[in-house]
């Protein structure tokens, strides 16, 4: 039975323009970030790098994610596969793997680099970020029935909520969550919405894009909504391990993202992939 589209397709260009607008102007400050990688050892040519392990999250929409038919995909996906059938780099996809694990793998060198990630001081010691190639704002969602009122994170003070479990959404929020709100880490990911539903938590705190695609996937449009305005924005980038022979690639990677973001590739690679996912979210 053909599946409804449930986004527009002037939805979907405006939803693309948010993930990838303003990433043309970001280049000009993310200069610092392209000189500062540091080199590998003499020992690892860059010619070292056949192939780029890749983790990430899966669930992440448009970010990273496995398709209803197993393939791993997703606009993170893109960009590397893009880059890599340039450089004569075969790609290795491992969206199957738990966050947690994958971090783990990453600071052991064991896989190469992540889809997608959020900055933060703390990884930052650990691993090597590229230029951001996206952005996502992250929200709050609520039953329709039990809503409150919501324009910033102090308004959550007193409210239990929700969150994927191993995940951060960047520095303000996860210090503020962890100082002042009352968040459980959901370990069901692409179920989260179970516990908003339940009534164990009154809201639901995601990026806006993976939000949108719960809703329709689950079905609880009717239940659940997306409350504006975000309570942040966060640039996504590129995780790579600092013992990865391919983190001499991540200068030309960087350059790699600002020609796709001048030449309008980003936005229609990620409206590409909100029809592949209004495609999958009924039946």
């Amino acid at each position: 039975m053909a599946r409804p589209r449930s986004i527009t397709c002037a939805v979907r260009k405006a939803i693309s323009a948010t993930l990838t607008g303003g990433l043309v102007a970001m280049f000009s400050t993310a200069v610092f970030a392209t000189e500062k990688a540091p080199r590998s050892s003499e020992s690892q040519s860059p010619f070292t790098c056949h192939t780029l392990s890749v983790g990430g999250a899966n669930g992440w929409e448009p970010i990273s994610y496995v398709r209803e038919d197993g393939q791993h995909t997703g606009l993170g996906i893109d960009i590397l596969q893009d880059y890599a059938k340039h450089h004569n780099i075969r790609l290795k996809r491992h969206l199957d793997i738990p966050w947690t694990r994958t971090l783990q793998m990453l600071r052991k060198g064991e896989l190469d680099v992540l889809t997608g990630a959020y900055f933060t001081n703390e990884r930052d010691q650990s691993y090597f970020y590229s230029a951001p190639f996206a952005n996502d704002d992250i929200m709050v969602f609520q039953h329709r029935e039990r809503d409150f009122a919501v324009k910033d994170l102090n308004d959550l003070i007193g409210h239990r909520g929700a969150r994927p479990q191993g995940g951060s959404y960047g520095e303000y929020i996860d210090q503020f969550a962890e100082q002042r709100l009352d968040m459980i880490f959901s370990p069901t990911g692409d179920r989260i919405f179970d516990v908003l539903l339940s009534g164990r938590v009154d809201y639901v705190m995601l990026g806006r894009f993976d939000g949108m695609t719960n809703l329709h996937r689950d079905k609880v449009v009717d239940q659940i909504k997306m409350i504006e305005p975000p309570i942040d924005r966060n640039e996504v980038y590129f995780l790579f391990s600092r013992q990865s022979p391919c983190m001499r690639h991540v200068k030309n990677i960087n350059l790699h993202i600002e020609k796709l973001a001048q030449d309008g590739t980003l936005a229609k690679w990620t409206e590409n992939h909100l029809i592949d996912l209004t495609s999958d979210s009924g039946s």
